[in-house]
């Protein structure tokens, strides 16, 4: 594995994990890594999740920095979060990430009209094409409104819970559009993040897929994270040497590293 940091991971303190910190930081010493981020989530969604308060970010972050401590020599662990993103909550988001002294916000779109697409029965009644559409339509919304985050989330994610006999999605379909959302990413100096979800969910590659990193690159994008998006120890790292892979043969020499939101430069 020539990737040494997983810049997307989640623990009890996200709705949707019960991992503890330090089982998936001692998971993440055992393999080898250099890094981990914590990006537990901070979601709008209703009625699933409420906004959570600043004083359970408070809670969040504290936690992490005693488990930096801890760690300290054996692994770095990093402070962030995955940053669910609305284009009508931008200047919540703005605010949030302001007040908090975060390493790295991961902004990802999870939901349209508070229907989070996890729980499928955002696709009821949507054929394929249409719905996905609409989700690239409004991610390209949400990142034109939003500038709270360092790294895109996971862009195909709308595929990963397809309700469809065939979900599929081809980036060919949609490129005008992924283009503008790419364009408008790297306009304000943000990056991408290649989540290796894909793999554990079926899909067999990573979100955004093979086109998606080619074109965010050959459009000038330069940011690129490397994240599991793992919600248990077992998934840390999953799937790295794949990503590598991809990397390799597009030539990319770099991935992106971050310290208090400042992205540096390393060669893999």
């Amino acid at each position: 594995m020539m990737i040494k940091y997983d810049y997307h991971t989640h623990t009890s303190h996200s709705f949707d994990s019960n991992a503890s910190m330090k089982s998936m930081i001692e998971r993440a010493i055992a393999i080898g890594l250099e890094e981990i981020a914590i990006t537990d989530h901070i979601d709008f969604t209703w009625p699933e999740c409420e906004i959570i308060s600043p004083l359970g970010i408070a809670a969040n972050m504290k936690a992490i920095q005693a488990v930096w401590a801890k760690y300290a020599g054996k692994i770095k662990v990093l402070a962030g979060i995955e940053l669910g993103l609305r284009p009508d909550l931008a200047e919540v988001g703005r605010k949030i990430v302001a007040e908090h002294d975060f390493d790295i916000v991961i902004g990802s779109a999870h939901e349209i009209d508070g229907i989070d697409f996890y729980y499928g029965h955002w696709y009821q009644g949507r054929p394929k094409h249409a719905a996905y559409m609409l989700y690239f339509e409004n991610l390209l919304a949400t990142v034109q409104a939003c500038d709270c985050y360092d790294v895109l989330g996971h862009l195909d994610y709308v595929e990963r819970y397809g309700r469809y006999d065939d979900k599929s999605l081809h980036h060919g379909d949609y490129q005008e559009v992924i283009d503008e959302i790419l364009k408008t990413v790297i306009q304000k100096g943000k990056g991408i993040e290649i989540n290796t979800s894909g793999y554990a969910n079926g899909l067999g590659h990573p979100h955004p897929q093979m086109p998606g990193i080619k074109r965010f690159v050959q459009l000038g994008g330069e940011v690129i994270t490397v994240g599991s998006d793992a919600h248990a120890p077992g998934r840390i790292a999953g799937n790295f040497d794949d990503v590598y892979k991809i990397l390799q043969s597009l030539g990319i020499k770099y991935i992106t590293r971050f310290d208090k939101r400042h992205p540096q430069f390393v060669k893999i």
